[in-house]
């Protein structure tokens, strides 16, 4: 018999430890698993999934900017020259290609044979004009008048080379001129503007180029460009030169501005829809606040969905049975109502069906009751 009763208390101790270890897992975990938790999950959730989609839109903002604010840093034109009466010239276009405030390096490249004529030409000079956009004319519509916003004259000469240099570097040169790797031509490059600029506004900026080569020789040319080379100063510098930190840099300012952009947008839209939803006094519609005084420890409020007993209804069964037990708690004990004289009737002891039928429905004459035994313990306590 003692072992039966022995298993059975183990039994029961190990299924309250495991009531008490599932309980402690349960009251550990309510906090990760509350509405508050769940709110602060979805709010890191949206937190990431802007921050992400703010990453993007960060990074084709700096695209853009680094676009539009950083101009072309090489340009080239090639000229056709014209030859015929007098010197030879020729005109290319520009485009939209050269911006405004910014400073640019212009040179010059010429190939040249070296043929007796460019040898015997000695110094020639080379004359370079920028042009505007051509005008439009009043009376006619068409572009007439263009006006030259920089122009440049620079000398430039072929390398001289004595007979005996020049027949030494032949020979030396010769298979490559006979395999067609080489040929007898010199490129000179001549700088024709340092750090020209044009004032802001499409007049001011060049349009076309016109460039002529004057020389008392007839010249002979196999390819003549214009070049032209930015010369980043200042914020432009820096994004050109240091391309992987100041994307780094601008693009966490982006996103910093996007983000503290979306927090704003977001905040101002939960504020007009928490101030348009709310109509009354900014409680929950259902929700019925029940404070009842029980043990000095308020009730917590509930969501009910029948509606409200106003303070003047008739109390329950329930609650007047409570009330009764509340009443009952000031009993004197069975010995003192001994001592007082009175007889102790078995319904008073709470024994047999009378006890439970009167729990209910004698509220008045339990309070009676109560009071009488109260009197009679005044009256025993007096010394008189």
């Amino acid at each position: 018999m003692d072992s039966g009763y022995s298993t059975d208390d183990e039994a029961d101790n190990d299924r309250s430890m495991a009531a008490r270890l599932l309980h402690a897992v349960t009251a550990s975990l309510e906090p990760f698993v509350s509405k508050r938790a769940q709110k602060a999950y979805l709010g890191i959730f949206l937190f990431i999934c802007t921050a992400i989609v703010m990453i993007f839109v960060s990074t084709v903002a700096y695209g853009i900017f680094y676009y539009r604010f950083i101009p072309q840093v090489g340009l080239e034109r090639i000229v056709h020259l014209q030859f015929g009466n007098g010197h030879p010239w020729g005109i290319a276009s520009l485009g939209s290609d050269l911006v405004s405030s910014q400073p640019y390096d212009v040179q010059v490249e010429l190939e040249l044979p070296r043929t007796p004529a460019n040898l015997a030409a000695g110094n020639f000079m080379l004359d370079l004009t920028l042009l505007s956009r051509p005008s439009t004319s009043a009376e006619t519509g068409l572009n007439t008048s263009v006006t030259a916003l920089s122009q440049s004259r620079r000398p430039a000469i072929l390398t001289y080379a004595s007979p005996l240099v020049d027949t030494a570097s032949k020979l030396s040169f010769m298979p490559l001129y006979v395999i067609g790797w080489h040929r007898e031509a010199e490129k000179l490059q001549v700088q024709m503007m340092e750090r020209v600029q044009f004032a802001r506004g499409w007049r001011n900026i060049p349009e076309s180029l016109r460039l002529e080569i004057h020389s008392s020789e007839k010249m002979q040319v196999y390819k003549a460009k214009v070049m032209f080379r930015a010369r980043f100063t200042g914020l432009r510098w820096a994004m050109y030169n240091w391309r992987l930190t100041s994307f780094v840099v601008f693009g966490f300012m982006f996103w910093s501005v996007s983000m503290v952009s979306a927090g704003i947008a977001w905040a101002l839209l939960a504020l007009l829809i928490n101030g348009g939803g709310g109509g009354g006094g900014g409680e929950k519609p259902g929700v019925v606040v029940k404070m009842e005084k029980h043990n000095d420890m308020p009730i917590k409020a509930e969501d009910v969905d029948e509606p409200v007993l106003p303070l003047e209804a008739p109390l329950e069964p329930s609650t007047k049975g409570h009330q009764i037990k509340r009443e009952e708690d000031y009993e004197p004990e069975d010995d003192e109502k001994e001592d007082a004289g009175e007889e102790v009737s078995p319904d008073d002891r709470g024994e047999g069906p009378s006890a439970e039928a009167g729990a209910g429905t004698g509220v008045e004459s339990a309070h009676a009751r109560g009071v009488q035994r109260r009197r009679s313990h005044l009256f025993r306590d007096d010394p008189s």
